[in-house]
């Protein structure tokens, strides 16, 4: 059988406000004739309806488009409406298709949606009213889904260029840290050589000349040395930061009272000297870490102390907090403390108290202890009272 079309004559095609182009596969010519005529009693629309009752044909048409709407059928001679919707990708197809079946055919109706139908009728229940509205509804909700899958996929694509050019960008940047990493060791090495010759020379020179020197020459012979060890303690101190950044962290758990002790050693003859009373926790405190680092870290922590304390300092603290997630452990001391402005600004390269002259260093030790905080994914922070000492706090994650 041909493929039936239909049309109102050219009086009410003038006088309606929207087309509809209809696709109907339905093997029932009967069937065909009633949704004809309930589509030709709705007002202000002009359905044209186009008849396909072969399972071949209807696969044809519907992957050919030009309709606004399909109306699928369930019973299609030997095939069904589900076989159609098995032979194509609704989700491609520009029409919508509501799916046509008998009374109580629920389940069927169920399997329709799951294979890409975009509703369903029950014929036994169609009138004019029930269909336009199916039809009108099923065209909105096709073109909003379908806007919808369009600005997905565009925003998609953005997100894959996107990403793309991230990836091409950390990849520039990796080779641009690479390069500076590089540069870095080869002028720290380059400058670190003549340091340790000047300073083994000014040392010779002093030793060995001193007493023909006058005082100015003294002076000046001292300067030297002390101006060397500077730049050979700076060159090491950008070593270490640049290791810390780049050696990978070995975990492990660790008594933290025994790292204490490794420390108070070191500082020991300083400890003594300066009489410095010395606290720390008990034996019990286990710590997940690296090693390296947090020994490492407490150093700078203790030697900063030594370093910017001032004179009335006689109080060095270790103490620990189980916040629940993180591990903190402060350092306390009754030195003379920081502004309160500059209380994070200690943990930046190269920065000093501007009152602070005659205390040694490059400001590197601090930067080099948030680094490793950041390590273990936690952080530092100082409180201070001016004049009245300094706690710098450094937090470690549980979760490593």
């Amino acid at each position: 059988m041909e493929t039936l079309h239909y049309s109102k004559d050219l009086q009410d095609i003038e006088s309606t406000i929207l087309v509809i182009k209809t696709l109907l596969i339905d093997d029932d010519e009967d069937d065909y004739v009633l949704i004809r005529d309930l589509l030709s009693e709705v007002e202000k629309v002009h359905f044209t309806v186009d008849w396909i009752p072969h399972f071949e044909k209807a696969i044809r048409a519907l992957k050919h488009g030009g309709h606004d709407i399909c109306l699928l059928d369930y019973r299609l001679g030997k095939h069904d409406g589900l076989e159609v919707l098995e032979q194509i990708d609704p989700a491609t197809i520009s029409m919508p298709i509501v799916f046509l079946t008998g009374q109580g055919d629920y389940e069927v109706d169920t399997m329709s949606m799951k294979a890409g139908a975009d509703d369903y009728l029950s014929k036994d229940d169609l009138n004019p009213s029930l269909l336009e509205r199916t039809i009108r509804y099923a065209i909105e909700r096709k073109k909003t889904k379908t806007a919808l899958n369009k600005a997905y996929a565009e925003m998609e694509q953005k997100v894959l260029n996107r990403t793309a050019e991230l990836a091409e960008a950390n990849k520039k940047l990796k080779e641009s840290s690479e390069k500076i990493k590089h540069f870095a060791f080869s002028v720290s090495h380059d400058l670190k050589n003549p340091a340790i010759g000047i300073y083994g020379l000014s040392k010779r020179l002093f030793n060995e000349y001193s007493e023909k020197l006058d005082d100015r020459g003294q002076k000046i012979c001292m300067q030297i040395l002390h101006a060397s060890e500077q730049i050979a303690s700076l060159v090491e101190n950008i070593n270490i930061y640049i290791t810390t950044k780049e050696m990978p962290v070995r975990y492990e758990v660790l008594r933290l009272s025994e790292i204490c002790h490794i420390i108070r050693d070191e500082f020991s003859m300083q400890i003594a000297s300066r009489g410095i009373e010395w606290s720390e926790p008990d034996d019990n405190i286990l710590i997940k870490a690296d090693r390296l680092s947090i020994l490492r870290a407490l150093r700078n922590l203790i030697d900063n102390v030594f370093k910017y304390g001032g004179d009335s300092l006689s109080k060095i603290a270790i103490a620990y907090e189980d916040s629940g997630d993180y591990h903190i452990i402060s350092i306390n001391d009754n030195g003379i403390g920081l502004r309160e402005e500059n209380s994070q600004k200690i943990f930046g390269l190269y920065f000093r108290e501007k009152d602070i002259k005659t205390a040694d260093g490059m400001g590197m030790g601090l930067a080099i202890v948030k680094e490793i905080a950041e390590q273990h994914k936690g952080k530092v922070w100082a409180e201070s009272v001016h004049n009245k000492g300094v706690t710098i706090f450094m937090s470690f994650s549980k979760l490593l």
